[in-house]
């Protein structure tokens, strides 16, 4: 039902994509309006367009009310949830991982540079890199972040990363510093094995 009713829009997004990468105005168009359809036939309607119009989205997730993802290189993977208001970029959200509300993440890459005049330019979208969350990682309410998110990690509500957090550990505050490790990575864990096994 919900693939149905969307199918209009996905069509006028598909239809903007022969024109050549980088146009993305129906889709950003189309974008805003889903996400302010409220309650459960919102969120599905949500879901089912941008399982239509993303590079892969899954139908096991949920987008919530206000959220916007504003590229279709985009992926969204299974049992990945987005609280309300979050503002997503060129972004591929791994297997399980909790996007808080009013969270910014940003496609990675020089989102504005100085011209001759000194001016400030718009974002070329070509040249604009993919952020990835990990696998069931977790970005707290109010964040932003500018790097990847290693797999498992915690971003504290209202942190702003300004350097790729690793897996498995804590990260809070403006900048964001590392504040635990929540427990040993799978790399450190093979390692220590490895060590045992050799007897070091």
């Amino acid at each position: 039902m919900s693939w149905i009713l969307v199918s209009p829009a996905v069509l006028v997004c598909y239809l903007e994509t022969l024109r050549g990468d980088g146009y993305e105005r129906m889709f950003h168009s189309c974008g805003q309006c889903f996400a302010l359809l409220p309650g459960f036939l919102g969120m599905c309607l949500r879901r089912a367009f941008y399982c239509g119009t993303l590079r892969s989205c899954s139908w096991e997730c949920q987008i919530e009310f206000g959220s916007i993802i504003s590229h279709r290189e985009a992926t969204v993977e299974s049992e990945v949830f987005i609280g309300n208001y979050a503002l997503l970029g060129r972004v591929h959200l791994k297997q399980g991982c909790l996007i808080g509300s009013r969270s910014s993440i940003l496609s990675s890459g020089a989102h504005h540079v100085l011209n001759g005049n000194g001016h400030w330019t718009t974002p070329d979208s070509l040249d604009l890199k993919v952020t990835v969350i990990g696998a069931y990682a977790w970005v707290g309410e109010g964040t932003v972040v500018m790097f990847d998110v290693g797999e498992g990690a915690l971003v504290s509500a209202g942190a702003v990363t300004s350097a790729r957090v690793l897996d498995h550990v804590m990260v809070a505050g403006n900048p964001a510093r590392f504040v635990r490790r929540l427990f040993e990575s799978r790399e450190i864990r093979d390692a220590s094995d490895e060590k045992a096994t050799h007897g070091e």
